[in-house]
């Protein structure tokens, strides 16, 4: 299921995103000011998880060591909302919390966007890290901030340069900096805000080195073998659906006659959803490798380069068909994607 904002819960400087959801805002704002006006200002809290059991005379309330991150209500949403179950140590921070670490990084930062997604199990900021020329072409350089409360992630910081010429999302992290780019959802979020704080002083080194790696992507000659190993660490080989994996042993002879006439047709609906599967991983690197082919015409400078099948990958993601309803370009699987590409295209320069 796509990304989707969280209602209107979204806030751009200049111009309106792709979605046409949200506001626009023309004067410079704190990241406090911009979390009350994008709405993203609501609070989460964690509170045990109980199994209710009737019986017939009386109901217990059994203990587990689970916890429901719940979202309060809002405008638009007036119910107390789960999103998600996480273990006894997952710790949440606030967005008003984390507006006010960011405020002071936003007089050199300036706020480009914010958002929530889903129910607001997801929020994304944006800051204005300026502009370079990455392999000869025109970027608009940012900062990308976003806090996972779903239990699957962690707040992070991304390099997310936009090409001038088609406005594609090169979300990269900045693994190949000197600093760390992950605060995971301890008891110490709270008295980590100091090490978080130092992060962010580093940023225009860990943005002049992700430039310096991103540049190195032009500088070797790729063939179709690499070309292709790159596409498929973007978009790995379906796996098979783990039941028609199990049962794959499984004859006549090991299971009664009605059970083994099910077998049958779950393996039927299990093979076609595996087949399914296969074409629109086909479907995507095809895409893909024509992107790539497109992209080598018009950029003669940068043809067939790790840096070309790069690029052919993050158009891939950022406009194949869910684009307008999904953040997930930012992060997510489409990220994820980008993210597999671009180590790959990295070892094909360093070796």
């Amino acid at each position: 299921m796509p990304a989707s904002i969280f209602g209107d819960r979204f806030l751009g400087r200049r111009k309106p995103a792709w979605h046409r959801i949200g506001q626009v805002f023309d004067e410079p704002m704190s990241m406090s000011q911009a979390i009350r006006t994008a709405g993203v200002d609501f609070n989460i809290e964690k509170h045990p998880v109980v199994v209710q059991i009737d019986n017939g005379e009386s109901i217990d309330l059994v203990p587990t060591n689970n916890f429901a991150v719940v979202r309060e209500p809002v405008k638009d949403d007036d119910k107390h909302r789960v999103l998600s179950i996480v273990g006894k140590e997952w710790t949440p921070i606030q967005a008003v919390d984390l507006g006010k670490m960011l405020d002071p990084i936003t007089e050199k930062y300036p706020v480009e966007t914010i958002g929530a997604i889903g129910h607001g199990e997801k929020i994304f900021m944006t800051l204005d890290a300026g502009s370079s020329k990455i392999c000869g072409e025109d970027h608009d350089l940012y900062f990308l901030v976003t806090d996972h409360r779903d239990g699957m992630g962690a707040l992070q910081i991304a390099f997310t340069p936009v090409r001038v010429v088609c406005q594609n999302t090169l979300t990269a992290g900045l693994a190949n900096a000197k600093i760390s780019v992950r605060l995971t959802h301890t008891r110490r979020i709270e008295s980590d805000t100091e090490w978080y704080m130092g992060l962010f002083a580093q940023m225009s080194t860990a943005k002049d080195e992700a430039i310096a790696v991103m540049d190195t992507l032009s500088t070797t000659t790729i063939d179709e073998k690499d070309v292709e190993r790159v596409l498929r660490s973007a978009y790995p080989d379906a796996s098979q659906p783990r039941r028609l994996t199990l049962s794959k042993d499984i004859t006549a002879d090991d299971v009664p006659a009605d059970v083994w006439r099910k077998l049958l047709g779950d393996k039927k609906e299990l093979n076609e959803e595996y087949l399914k599967r296969v074409d629109r991983v086909k479907i995507i690197r095809n895409a893909a490798k024509e992107r790539y082919d497109v992209f080598n015409d018009e950029f003669s400078n940068l043809a067939r380069t790790p840096w070309a099948i790069w690029q052919a990958i993050v158009e891939t993601e950022d406009y194949r068909k869910g684009h307008s309803e999904s953040a997930t370009a930012l992060f997510g699987s489409r990220a994820d994607a980008k993210a597999r590409a671009f180590t790959t295209a990295r070892q094909l320069v360093t070796g």
